[in-house]
């Protein structure tokens, strides 16, 4: 388990990570395409597309999941604006995962190659994309140490500890159970355990 002096310095990285990020989305976003709006429940992308685009989040909340055999499905990441959705993804030919809106979203679509183009030809954008990937990989394997605790109690307990204690509403609760890899049933019977 990550101790309080690891998830202090991730945080402060964190919040150093948006400061440099600002300007990087602002960046995107003027040279990206036009802005894209997307309803609740609408599909980015699905896994097996090919990857022509990087999308830059500007408004909103998108779910990367996976269907498992089982038919269970996977939450991968939750993006949350000012992001970018699938960064992994910049470095394949198709997406390994669907993107599903959570809410209302708008996006700005840049193609692969000029993002590429852009991040060889300038040093500092280079070193920005470098932090913000390390900064994901960070936060991957931070869920990922969440989702070895046996207890439902303790995942919940990491996660919001990860979030700064920002507890979800309730119409995000199904969404949560699926990110921290339990039941919606299990994370209802922790939640009605700590209302007393």
């Amino acid at each position: 388990m990550f101790s309080v002096a690891i998830y202090y310095r991730w945080a402060k990285t964190s919040d150093m990570i948006i400061i440099m990020l600002t300007g990087f989305f602002n960046m995107l976003r003027d040279k990206g395409e036009a802005q894209e709006r997307y309803d609740a429940g609408a599909l980015l992308f699905a896994r097996g597309d090919e990857v022509e685009s990087l999308y830059v989040l500007e408004h909103g909340e998108i779910m990367l999941s996976r269907s498992l055999v089982s038919g269970r499905e996977l939450v991968l990441h939750r993006s949350r604006a000012p992001g970018i959705v699938a960064e992994a993804s910049v470095y394949s030919p198709i997406y390994r995962c669907d993107a599903v809106c959570l809410s209302q979203c708008t996006v700005r679509r840049m193609p692969i190659s000029r993002f590429l183009s852009l991040i060889e030809e300038d040093i500092k954008l280079s070193s920005i994309w470098s932090a913000y990937l390390a900064h994901s990989l960070q936060s991957a394997r931070y869920r990922s140490e969440i989702l070895t605790m046996k207890k439902v109690s303790e995942r919940l307990d990491a996660w919001l500890d990860w979030r700064s204690g920002d507890f979800p509403a309730r119409g995000e609760w199904k969404e949560i159970a699926a990110e921290i890899g339990v039941s919606p049933e299990a994370l209802y019977r922790e939640l009605a355990t700590r209302k007393t």
